[in-house]
């Protein structure tokens, strides 16, 4: 192993410096001027020739090692890995934008999630029974993967057997399945600020939105018969526990008297529990209140790993046969890879581990959000991704977002709210949250 006088050449750019450091080394070993072996110079070594301080130095080793361009060795020193032997350079693009938009776990460097995704994959890639999981599988999951989403479910409050389960693609997958099975030209029922994804989905299927308001404790009851009085739709989608955009989750009582109105008048609901598994003992989900007319979606991106695009759709037992064909019409069949990993996870209780960090996790920001926003109102749940702020009267939210430099934020259109609404500082993915007009059915 030969020593290196390595002396980067740092591009310009508005990303931290460390990256910048990592991207002219990535740069160095592509271009031959670093060798596998070479010995790269000490944090404080390469810290003088740059005139930075060796944390940044160190912070930049850290990432690249993470990324599987060089090695350490304490005592020894860190080294140019062999990119020919399989742990190949894993580039981070895109280093100026910081991503605020996803309402999903933090993605660190050594997240417990990533650990035991790395951990699972290599047991995977170990199995004799591999080939097993390389073609298609049935439209709605194995009877094992259905069981282990009855599973995940329960742990949810949502009581459920394997036969009312279907395995899908995540939970706006679902949302596009039970939005296609269910609609009617009347149009769909939604809180009054709602989920982006349920607009777009409602959207792309030409269906007409009906705001119903909702109030501190998430959709108004008298509001939904008001609704129904007034329109012909008889389709709701709600999300009780862990409101998004505004993180409030529903007495009991409200459900109940909810469940009342749409027994009233024949209204099928379809409840988003994506996020609900992030609130602990939350109040009885509508699934479990109503199960003969509730569509339960479940998801494991939100509660345990984004890249776990798997999600669960709780159906009464006689639309299993309309959600497997839904489900051969959107994908056919599901990645095998991912169920099965999704499927141990949630067997052996890593899944429910992850979910606890989780809330952890966002709880610790909570409250470090609550000490930065001290003295301004905002609504946030101890253990949601997110907050809501309203913001006052005489401003808008398109100037607020467009105020921060551009490297603060993801994208200056998709960090606006409707003006006079509200925003969330903890994620920008502010979209219009509020349901367009309701407008008349086209088939065209």
């Amino acid at each position: 192993m030969s020593r290196s006088n390595w002396k980067p050449r740092l591009k310009r750019s508005d990303g931290p410096l460390y990256g910048a450091l990592v991207d002219a080394l990535a740069a160095d070993i592509s271009a031959g001027k670093l060798r596998a072996g070479d010995r790269l110079p000490t944090h404080r070594e390469l810290a003088s020739t740059l005139g930075t301080s060796p944390g940044t130095v160190t912070r930049a080793y850290a990432e690249a090692e993470r990324r599987g361009l060089i090695w350490s060795q304490v005592g020894n020193g860190t080294f140019v890995r062999d990119l020919r032997e399989g742990d190949h350079y894993s580039p981070q693009l895109d280093r100026t934008r910081i991503d605020l938009g996803p309402t999903a776990v933090p993605i660190v460097p050594g997240d417990v999630g990533h650990l035991a995704l790395a951990a699972a994959l290599r047991r995977l890639g170990e199995r004799a029974d591999l080939g097993a999981l390389s073609g298609y599988q049935p439209h709605a999951g194995t009877g094992a993967q259905r069981a282990a989403g009855a599973r995940w479910l329960e742990l949810a409050g949502v009581p459920a057997t394997s036969d009312e389960v279907l395995v899908c693609g995540g939970a706006q997958h679902a949302t596009l399945m039970v939005l296609s099975l269910l609609a009617t030209p009347g149009g769909l029922l939604v809180e009054d600020v709602t989920y982006p994804g349920v607009l777009a989905a409602a959207e792309l299927l030409r269906l007409p939105t009906h705001p119903v308001a909702l109030d501190a404790e998430g959709l108004v009851p008298e509001a939904l018969a008001e609704a129904c009085r007034r329109t012909k739709a008889r389709v709701l989608y709600c999300t009780p526990t862990n409101h998004n955009p505004t993180t409030a989750v529903m007495p009991l009582k409200r459900r109940q008297a909810l469940v009342e109105v749409c027994r009233e008048f024949d209204v099928t609901v379809i409840e988003n529990g994506a996020l609900a598994p992030l609130v602990a003992k939350a109040p009885a989900p509508l699934a479990a209140l109503a199960p003969e007319r509730t569509y339960h979606l479940a998801s494991l991106s939100k509660a345990v790993l984004p890249a776990l695009r798997v999600g669960y759709i709780r159906a009464p037992v006689h639309a299993r046969l309309a959600l497997e064909q839904a489900a051969a019409a959107t994908v056919w069949s599901g990645s095998p890879l991912l169920h099965e990993l999704a499927t141990q996870w949630v067997t052996d209780g890593t899944a429910e581990s992850l979910r606890d960090a989780r809330r952890a996790e966002a709880t610790a920001r909570q409250s470090l959000a609550a000490k930065v926003l001290k003295g301004h109102p905002y609504v946030a749940h101890a253990s949601a991704y997110f907050l809501w702020m309203p913001i006052p009267e005489h401003r808008r939210a398109t100037g607020l977002v467009e105020e921060p430099p551009r490297a603060t934020c993801c994208s200056a259109r998709r960090t606006c709210s409707r003006p006079g609404r509200a925003m969330r500082p903890m994620r920008s993915a502010c979209h219009w949250a509020r349901p367009a007009p309701a407008r008349s059915w086209s088939g065209d």
